[in-house]
C-alpha cells in the first residue's frame, strides 16, 4: 500500500502566524487519487530538525512532499537540508535559472542575486517547474544507494521526494501540471471517494453510539467528528473509479440518510444557512430576524447566500430594551415584568417582526452571550428564541455552556434559529 506524508516547513507555522491550508489541500488531492496520508509534520527553519524530520516521513511513507522553505533568504533551508540528507551535491539548473531571471525581467526589475539560490538541485533530481513564482520545486526518485547512504529504513523500497513553494497559489498550479499526473502514472490505480453527512441536534458521541455497527467496516469506512455545535459522519470508499467507490459507498450512506432522519441536514459543504436557504425558494416562503444577543449574526449568515433576496424580507437588531419597544412594539410589561431575555419576549419579538415585514416567518433570538451580564436566575449562555407563522407559534429555551464563550454562544444561536427554521419547513411536528 502506497503511503505519503506532507511536511509543512516554516516557523511562521510554529508562531501561529500562517494557517496551513496547503496540507488540507495536498490531503484532499492525495485520497482522490487513491494515496493514503498517514501523517502531517510541522518543522520551523532549522537544519538539524528539518533533516530529522525528512528521516522520520521518509522510514514510514513512500512519498515525502513538502510545502515551504524555497525562497531566496538565508532561513529557506529546504533543498539545502534534503541535499544534505543524503550527501548529494547541489548543482545550479541552468534551465531553473533562465526561468526565474525571465520571471523578474518581465516585470523589468533587478534580480537579486540571493535568487539565484533558488536555481539549486541536488544531483539526480528534477525540477518541479514553477510557473507563477520564482520558487521552483523539486522531484526526486530516490533508490537503494542513496536511501542507504542516509540510514533509511527498508532502502530497497524506493522513496519520493516532492517539493513546493508555501504559497497556496503557486503550490495549486505547480500541483496541477505537473505533480498530479507523475503521481497518478506512478500510483493511480485506485480513487477514494468520501463524503460527510452533516448532522444537527446530537452530540458527537451519541452519533457514534448510534452507528457503532458500522464504525468497524473496513471499505467504505465511517467515522464522526465533532463540528461547531453539529456533527459529521464522514464515509470514505476506495475503488478502481470514482463510480465504483460511490457504489460501494451507496448503501451505507443511505442507511445513515434514512436512519438520521430530522438529524441529517446536509451533504459535503452544504452548512444550515445553505440548506436552508434552498428549503425557503423551494417553499415559496420568505423570513424575517428579529436578533439581539446574536447582533444580526443569523441574518448575516442566512444573507451570505447568493440570492438570499428571494426569501429574505426584514431583518433588524433590537439589542436594548428601547428597541425593542419602539421598533417591535414588545409591550412594556413584558420587558419590565419578565425581562427582554424571556420566552415572552421571544414570542412578541417574533410575532412582531413577522408583521411588520409581511414575512411568511418571523424569527427571533434574545439571550445573554457574555461574558458579564448573567445572574443566577438568567445565567450566561441562557438563550430564548421564537418561531411565529400567520398560525403558529413556537419558543424555546437553551442554555449553553458559558465555557463556549461569547462567539461561541452567538454561533451555536444562530445555528439554533436556523435549524428552527428547517425543521419548521420539513415538518412542524418535530419542533418539540
Amino acid at each position: 500500500m502506497v503511503s505519503a506524508e506532507i511536511i509543512s516547513i516554516g516557523t511562521e507555522l510554529l508562531l501561529g502566524q500562517i494557517v496551513d491550508t496547503n496540507s488540507q489541500f495536498l490531503s484532499s488531492e492525495l485520497a482522490a487519487l487513491g494515496i493514503d496520508c498517514y501523517f502531517h509534520s510541522t518543522v520551523g527553519d532549522n537544519p538539524e530538525r528539518i533533516m530529522q524530520t525528512f528521516k522520520l516521513a521518509l522510514d514510514r511513507a513512500d512519498i515525502v512532499i513538502t510545502t515551504g522553505g524555497l525562497g531566496p533568504t538565508a532561513d529557506d533551508l529546504t533543498i539545502e537540508c534534503i541535499a544534505d540528507l543524503f550527501a548529494s551535491p547541489l548543482i545550479l539548473d541552468k534551465e531553473a535559472l533562465e526561468l526565474i531571471q525571465r520571471f523578474f525581467r518581465q516585470r523589468n526589475i533587478n534580480m537579486p542575486k540571493s535568487n539565484e539560490k533558488q536555481a539549486l538541485r541536488p544531483q539526480g533530481a528534477d525540477i518541479l517547474p514553477n510557473p507563477m513564482g520564482t520558487a521552483p520545486g523539486v522531484i526526486w526518485q530516490l533508490e537503494t544507494e542513496l536511501l542507504t547512504r542516509a540510514n533509511i529504513i527498508n532502502p530497497e523500497k524506493t522513496r519520493y521526494i516532492i517539493t513546493f513553494p508555501g504559497v497556496p497559489s503557486e503550490m495549486k498550479v505547480m500541483w496541477k501540471a505537473t505533480a498530479h499526473d507523475f503521481l497518478s502514472q506512478k500510483f493511480g490505480d485506485k480513487t477514494v471517494w468520501s463524503c460527510e453527512l452533516k448532522h444537527y441536534g446530537i452530540g458527537e458521541s451519541a452519533l457514534a453510539e448510534k452507528y457503532a455497527h458500522l464504525l468497524h467496516l473496513a471499505n467504505p469506512t465511517i467515522a464522526p467528528y465533532a463540528g461547531t455545535g453539529e456533527c459529521r459522519l464522514r464515509i470514505t470508499a476506495k475503488a478502481q473509479t470514482k463510480t465504483e467507490a460511490q457504489k460501494l459507498a451507496e448503501p451505507i450512506v443511505n442507511e445513515i440518510k434514512n436512519k438520521s432522519g430530522i438529524l441529517f441536514y446536509g451533504l459535503d459543504n452544504e452548512n444550515l444557512e445553505s440548506v436552508v436557504g434552498k428549503m425557503l425558494i423551494e417553499h415559496n416562503m420568505t423570513v424575517s430576524f428579529a436578533e439581539s444577543c446574536t447582533g444580526g449574526l443569523a441574518s448575516k449568515r442566512l444573507t451570505d447566500i447568493s440570492g438570499s433576496s428571494k426569501y429574505t424580507k426584514l431583518n433588524v437588531v433590537t439589542y436594548s430594551n428601547d428597541a425593542k419597544h419602539e421598533l417591535l412594539h414588545v409591550d412594556q410589561k413584558i420587558l419590565d415584568i419578565e425581562g427582554a431575555v424571556s420566552d415572552e419576549c421571544a414570542k412578541a419579538m417574533a410575532q412582531s417582526v413577522r408583521q411588520l415585514s409581511k414575512a411568511d416567518i418571523g424569527v427571533s433570538i434574545t439571550g445573554i452571550a457574555g461574558p458579564d451580564g448573567g445572574s443566577a436566575e438568567k445565567p450566561v449562555g441562557l438563550v430564548y428564541f421564537a418561531l411565529a407563522t400567520n398560525d403558529f407559534i413556537y419558543s424555546k429555551k437553551v442554555t449553553f455552556p458559558p465555557s463556549l464563550g461569547r462567539d461561541g454562544i452567538r454561533y451555536r444561536s444562530a445555528s439554533e434559529a436556523l435549524n428552527m427554521i428547517r425543521v419548521l419547513l420539513l415538518d412542524p411536528k418535530h419542533l418539540a
